[in-house]
């Protein structure tokens, strides 16, 4: 299929780093299997990871969400008040989307209090699909819908039937801003690698949806919700830089390192910073360490333009296993702060006791979900990669639990797309009565080709969720 080019960017400046922090030991200390995929937030001091794994007292035998906490990056992380880490999502154990496995969670805490959990999930180990939960205090899960919120496409065949997971979600201006994984997608590479990138204000996605699409955003439409993919990875967590007015991508592409890919604010083709890789052989996709709405944590010292990176990522198996941590600090030289603002101890303006806007009772539309699951799962990907010791233009193999050396063939840029896309999914929300979440945003965007290829080639898949039938 084609890929044009996005639109050339601007020149990227090069940033400076320092502070490293090498990989550490483990940071639970558990026997389950497949620790990876974490999700991590800061608040009051306390670093709150949401993990991947099998954890054998579990009561569904798939994938878990696992939920441990630290007073630091480096650990070790534990359940909550000590002991070992404890089970917070897991299958429904039946026949639904997520009866089986609930794996690659992403946590993010809107400005109400509101925890969401996004997840990819499956069941009877077949294609996976995307479903979202929320909380009052990130331990107790409410699903919101009874059916996923985004399903896969279907809109390319690259042998690569993974389906559409690994979700990544960030809170901005009021905007959910989420990528994913969609092996099937129209803008994905031939190994059916790529982060496709949407945002909305409702947590759903299932009103008032814009996707990105080369250039800028755009209403979303079957035929653009995967056009563009916005990095080449599997497994992969953004958070935005207020600091550095950009978002930031953490994936792997080489065997050594860890790569932050930086991103424009408005579009997302652009990239204003060269990308800074961290040194730490690992296994699986990383966590980026983030606030509670998933933006960059501070230096702490109000140093301007220095902005601290934590990153945690399995760091052996197979199924991955032994979560680490490892950082860096940038330093970027032209970030304009703004002026300093002398104290002062006269209020700007007269206090007042009236509310800005009068309060409201009337509840918005009950959310529904954006699209609706296949009905017939297709056959789970196999053989994943391992990335050689050096980047790569080409692209990574096919995701999978156990590692294999054969790189798939580069991508081409002459290809045109082939085949109409899925039809869009049923708006109904049967199942859970849930109080409203949906929200129209209206946004704006234009139509851009799908291109953006890291030179270093994608990381490789483990898939989120248990796969025995695949080789794991």
């Amino acid at each position: 299929m084609a890929v044009a080019l996005a639109p050339t960017a601007s020149a990227e400046e090069t940033l400076t780093t320092d502070n490293y922090r090498a990989p550490g030991g483990a940071l639970t200390g558990g026997d389950a299997a497949y620790e990876y995929a974490p999700t991590i937030i800061v608040e009051n001091g306390v670093y709150r990871m949401w993990y991947c794994a099998q954890d054998p007292d579990g009561d569904v035998a798939g994938d878990d969400i696992l939920y441990a906490e630290s007073s630091s990056a480096a650990g070790p992380f534990t359940g909550p008040g000590g002991g070992a880490p404890t089970i917070v999502f897991e299958g429904r154990g039946d026949g639904s989307f997520d009866g089986q496995h609930t794996c690659d969670p992403s946590v993010v805490k809107a400005d109400d209090g509101t925890y969401y959990l996004y997840y990819g999930a499956a069941v009877n180990d077949g294609e996976t699909s995307i479903g979202v939960a929320r909380s009052s205090d990130g331990l107790s899960w409410e699903r919101m819908t009874a059916t996923p919120i985004i399903t896969a496409s279907h809109q390319v065949d690259r042998g690569n039937d993974y389906g559409a997971g690994q979700p990544s979600v960030i809170i901005k201006d009021g905007l959910f801003y989420l990528i994913f994984t969609d092996t099937t997608g129209a803008g994905t590479l031939p190994n059916g690698a790529g982060q496709f990138a949407w945002r909305s204000a409702d947590p759903t996605f299932a009103t008032g949806t814009e996707v990105f699409t080369g250039s800028a955003w755009q209403p979303h439409t079957q035929q653009n919700s995967r056009s563009y993919m916005v990095a080449n990875a599997f497994s992969a967590d953004w958070q935005y830089s207020d600091e550095l007015s950009a978002f930031v991508i953490a994936h792997n592409n080489d065997a050594a390192f860890t790569t932050l890919t930086f991103l424009g604010e408005e579009n997302l083709a652009e990239k204003p910073y060269a990308p800074v890789n961290v040194d730490g052989a690992w296994v699986e996709g990383p966590g980026i360490v983030s606030l509670a709405n998933k933006h960059s944590v501070d230096d702490g010292k109000e140093e301007c333009g220095r902005v601290p990176f934590d990153l945690i990522h399995a760091s052996k198996g197979s199924p991955p296993q032994d979560l680490v941590s490892k950082g860096i600090q940038v330093v970027a030289d032209d970030v304009d702060c703004g002026p300093t603002q002398p104290p002062t101890d006269e209020p700007s303006e007269p206090p007042t006791d009236e509310p800005s806007q009068p309060p409201t009772d009337e509840p918005t539309e009950e959310p529904t979900p954006s699209e609706t699951p296949s009905d017939e799962p297709t056959e789970p990907p196999s053989d994943k990669p391992t990335p050689s010791e050096t980047p790569s233009d080409e692209p990574t193999d096919e995701p999978s639990e156990s590692p294999s050396g054969e790189p798939t063939e580069e991508p081409s840029n002459s290809e045109t797309p082939a085949g109409e896309p899925t039809q869009p999914p049923a708006d109904s929300n049967d199942g859970d009565k849930l109080p409203d979440t949906g929200a129209n945003a209206g946004m704006i965007g234009l139509l851009g080709a799908a291109g953006l290829l890291v030179a270093a080639g994608s990381a490789a898949l483990t898939a989120g969720r248990r796969r025995r039938g695949r080789t794991g």
